[in-house]
């Protein structure tokens, strides 16, 4: 078995592999569907680089890259869209946060007052 159907073959079971995973998480609703979707690309594309390797050694070579270095870039970018969304949504969670301590905090002083 030459070398190149063996990495073929192990993208393929990591993109396999990947994707259950996350399908079990969000049945366990333990992963958002907004989250799976990105993980399920980096799935999908193991699976189409295993799959298509004789489509995807050309492109990376035009793009002066190795077949490898091509999927672990789009990899990485999903990656990055990824962690961007969840920056975002921590943020959002702070402030949210925030809001809800202040007003609690307002409701006790109020009640302090009232009690006295």
């Amino acid at each position: 078995m030459s070398v190149g159907v063996r990495q073929g073959l192990v993208m393929a079971a990591a993109g396999i592999l990947l994707g259950w995973v996350v399908i079990v998480l969000v049945r366990r609703q333990l992963l958002s569907l907004r989250y799976a979707i990105g993980w399920l690309l980096i799935a999908v594309a193991a699976l189409i680089g295993a799959a298509l390797s004789p489509v995807v050694k050309p492109l990376a070579e035009v793009l002066g890259m190795s077949p490898t270095g091509l999927l672990l870039g789009i990899a990485s970018a999903v990656l990055l869209a990824i962690t961007v969304q969840l920056s975002i949504s921590v943020s959002g969670l702070r402030a949210q946060l925030r809001e809800v301590a202040e007003a609690q905090a307002l409701l006790e002083a109020r009640q302090h007052v009232d009690a006295a």
